[in-house]
């Protein structure tokens, strides 16, 4: 069950929008008809290729990543004569270009920093499955030490070549969730030192292969990267909003907008888990620490049967097992935020991480809100926490618990001009969510890998609006996911898994009846209804079945299933799922997916009294065809992805808000293409960044005879641009800049006085007729690392957002009797000046 922070439908159209004004049946595709023989389609597939495998089933060949151009580091000036050995963690794609580099194992001194930007343009042979090229993470050995000659070792034969440093490194078998073992005793030797006296050293060997993608589109993002993009004050999440078909919220809205879909239409997980929120009070700030994260994922369309219950699109944030070469610490004191991590390990096979943050925000606010406007009862404060323990009693298995948490508290007191008596006085938010989660890997020989994970918490929501609004929300989601991968054979792969939620929840609720999650302007002076839930329990039960198949050598093809059931509803979906990816050459690759998504509705639009029980999940048919270009000279990936989304079912308010008040009257339609443009670190320049550009429209219909009307967040032109700068001698220096379509907004054309009620009431014009003025901003990022020698290092950094001030409309807000009306202003400039260390 979702968290009703997520979903506007919880409040009333007028407790969202009181006085201010916020940008936030047709023929169509016979989706539901046509997914019965689509279903038998794919289960025949499904079988044929088991059967079709089950007659062989050979081990699987794999190759672990191949150095082929390896680049000499200059030692740090004054240490030419030392011998020392940085550890790194480099991650290879798919091209044998290296997209990230992470030091395992810091040798202090400025040899660190010299290694990472060494590895940073090398080339591999990429590792491979069946021979087909796969992303891998390997353990490198950075050796830095005077007359040393390096050999590197290639399938193709050994090329040799002296150096003034040297290296060794290699591949192994550690894996993680979802990923593929590369066997040791299989893969060639991935490079040889040859020390000075002549004599040869065994080297170890390890690395992480991970399976291809089983997604339409799939944008994977490292956190070392994340971390340096202007204007996220180093939080890796907030590199989410830059990326294609990723629209803007307004000020506050702390939501995801992906490809014209409503907030609570996508889902974010941590670690296969669901989580309510993904910002802080804002947006400012993420629930999760960037440095316990190891990387993330978004797809923004035509997922995979592995996540269901949603129509827009997913965001995975994968956590990072605490590090096991000794303990570790980390600080970042900003003037908005303070933050600390400790990790490290505990014997043999346990190690620990533990992070917490906290807010002082209620300092910023005071300074830049206006004389005659709110007045702080309890200032805006937040803070969030994680603790992370992994056992790891052998390499076939592996523990962790992981224990996280977030809270927003905000209470203020509304000032008395307001047109509308029911929501003067005081203004209260508190939100909050509590997980713990253990989940278990097990990988048994070549051909078996089993993920489970089981998750309980709590969520809770209060808002207090006025004198007569209220509503207050516990949840206590439950979740077990089981998958369960299965190799047939050389070329196929059956992935099968069950996703259970059991949610226990109460809701009570004051005021005026809820209404649809967007296209309804505030109305004052509603009437107002009271309920109380009680206790009461949704449950919601799943199960997938997905064939991942290779044909041709250069067509892989990924055939799903998903069931759920809604029991508030009593209703169940099935839903096929198709992705097709052809390499056309070695740098450029097609890729076209179709699929049917299902949604139930929100609770408040179900439960009895106030909604209608008798509702039907919301469908979507997704069709997507794109292509990938990787120029691995330059270090360049370039992408190309149109999409189109169909929306049938959707819920929408009754006219006049009489029974049964929700009806799945509505459609949808959303289409666009967006274009894609990355430059990875350790490419031919010092400047590496991220160039997206997203031409979309989203369309609603609210019933059969209405017109089509613009989404409450269609965003025409979404175009952002971040590109860092490493300068050197530990200054890096970078700028973002977004240029957004402003949110649709619905004009009021006049009012009348209601002397019954003793106030105005608007009248409005055709909703999201109107809309806001471009949105444009410009943050840059400026910072100095300092080395601490053996310690560690202390980086300087000054992150401002929205540097030349520009006063972006948010909104409107008028006058008792709408005679007047002025512009609500976005974030002004935000200097953030802070200072991180890492031990």
């Amino acid at each position: 069950m979702p968290h009703p922070s997520l979903d506007p439908s919880f409040l009333s159209s007028e407790s969202r929008g009181r006085t201010l004004s916020f940008a936030g049946r047709a023929s169509g595709l016979p989706a539901v008809a046509g997914s019965w023989s689509f279903s038998c389609a794919v289960v025949l597939s499904l079988l044929l290729a088991a059967r079709a495998d089950a007659q062989e089933v050979p081990a699987p060949v794999r190759t672990a990543p191949q150095l082929t151009a390896f680049v000499a580091a200059q030692a740090p000036p004054g240490f030419e004569d030392r011998t020392v050995a940085v550890v790194l963690e480099i991650t290879v794609e798919t091209d044998g270009t290296v997209s990230a580099v992470e030091v395992a194992e810091p040798a202090g001194d400025g040899f660190d920093e010299a290694a990472v930007a060494a590895a940073r343009a090398f080339v591999f042979v990429p590792a491979s499955r069946d021979g087909v090229p796969v992303r891998a993470r390997v353990r490198y050995r950075y050796l830095f030490e005077p007359r040393v000659v390096v050999t590197t070792a290639t399938d193709a034969g050994d090329e040799s070549a002296e150096d003034p440093e040297g290296t060794e490194g290699g591949a192994g078998s550690e894996v993680g969730a979802d990923e593929a073992a590369a066997d040791a005793s299989e893969a060639p030797e991935a490079g040889v030192e040859a020390p000075a006296d002549g004599g040869e050293t065994e080297l170890g060997v390890e690395a992480v292969v991970f399976a291809p993608p089983r997604d339409g589109v799939r944008r994977t993002l490292e956190r070392e990267v994340l971390t340096t993009i202007p204007g996220t004050r180093g939080d890796a999440l907030r590199v989410v909003e830059l990326l294609p078909g990723v629209g803007r919220p307004a000020f506050g809205g702390g939501v995801v907008l992906v490809r014209g879909a409503a907030p609570g239409d996508s889902e974010v997980f941590l670690d296969g888990v669901p989580v309510p929120l993904l910002y802080h009070f804002g947006g400012l700030t993420s629930f999760y620490n960037s440095q316990l994260l190891d990387e993330i994922d978004f797809v923004p369309g035509n997922f995979s049967v592995r996540y269901g219950r949603r129509i827009g699109g997913i965001l995975e944030v994968t956590p990072r097992d605490p590090r096991t070469d000794g303990y570790h610490g980390f600080v970042d004191i900003n003037v908005i935020d303070a933050s600390l991590m400790v990790e490290g390990p505990i014997g043999d096979h346990f190690a620990f991480a533990v992070a917490v943050r906290r807010s002082w925000v209620d300092l910023i606010l005071g300074a830049v809100l206006p004389e005659d406007g709110p007045t702080f009862l309890a200032a805006p404060v937040y803070y969030d926490y994680q603790l992370m323990l992994t056992y790891r009693p052998d390499d076939n298995h592996r523990f962790r618990l992981l224990v996280y948490g977030s809270s927003d508290e905000l209470a203020l007191v509304l000032g008395g001009g307001g047109n509308d008596p029911n929501v003067r006085g005081n203004f209260g938010l508190g939100t909050q969510f509590h997980r713990a989660q253990l989940s278990w890997l097990l990988l048994h020989e070549d051909w078996f890998e089993q993920e489970i994970t089981a998750s309980v918490g709590g969520s809770l929501l209060d808002i207090a609006v006025g004198e007569s609004t209220r509503l207050d929300a516990d949840f206590i989601p439950i979740q077990l996911r089981s998958e369960w991968r299965v190799r047939l054979g050389a070329h196929t792969r059956l992935v099968g898994g069950l996703d259970l939620q059991i949610t226990p929840l109460t809701l009570a609720f004051r005021g005026a009846p809820p209404g649809q999650g967007e296209g309804m302007p505030a109305m004052p002076g509603a009437a107002r209804v009271s309920f109380d839930s009680g206790n009461v329990t949704a449950y919601r039960p799943g199960a997938y079945l997905e064939s991942q198949t290779q044909l041709f050598e250069r067509l892989d093809v990924v055939v799903g299933i998903r069931a759920d059931w809604y029991r508030e509803i009593q209703a169940w979906s099935i839903d096929p799922r198709l992705t097709t990816r052809l390499r056309v050459l070695d740098e450029l690759s097609v890729r076209a997916a179709v699929g049917l998504f299902s949604q139930p509705p929100e609770f408040a639009n179900t439960t009895p009294g106030i909604g209608n029980p008798d509702l039907s999940p919301t469908r979507a048919v997704h069709v997507g065809l794109g292509s990938e270009l990787v120029l691995s000279e330059y270090a360049l990936r370039l992408s190309v992805d149109g999409f189109y989304k169909h929306i049938q079912d959707r819920v929408v308010a009754t006219e006049g808000g009489r029974a049964p008040f929700f009806t799945n009257d509505g459609l949808g339609r959303i289409y666009g293409v967006e274009v894609g443009l990355r430059v990875n670190p350790g490419g031919p320049s010092p400047v590496f960044g991220f160039l997206s550009y997203t031409l979309m429209r989203s369309e609603r219909q609210d019933g059969p005879d209405q017109e089509w009307r613009l989404f409450d967040f269609d965003q025409t032109h979404i175009l952002s641009l971040a590109a860092v700068w490493n300068i050197g001698d530990g200054w890096q220096a970078g700028a973002t800049f977004r240029l957004v379509s402003g949110n649709p907004t619905t004009p009021v054309v006049g009012a009348v006085n209601d002397l019954s009620a003793g106030i105005y009431r608007p009248i409005y014009g055709p909703v999201n007729s109107d809309r806001n003025p471009f949105f444009h901003r410009l943050d840059v990022r400026v910072e100095k690392r300092f080395e601490l020698g053996d310690i560690g290092f202390l980086t300087l950094y000054l992150d401002v957002q929205n540097v030349y001030n520009a006063t972006n409309r948010e909104g409107t807000s008028y006058s008792f009797d709408y005679t007047q009306s002025n512009d609500i202003p976005g974030l002004p400039l935000i200097p953030s000046l802070g200072l991180r260390g890492e031990l």
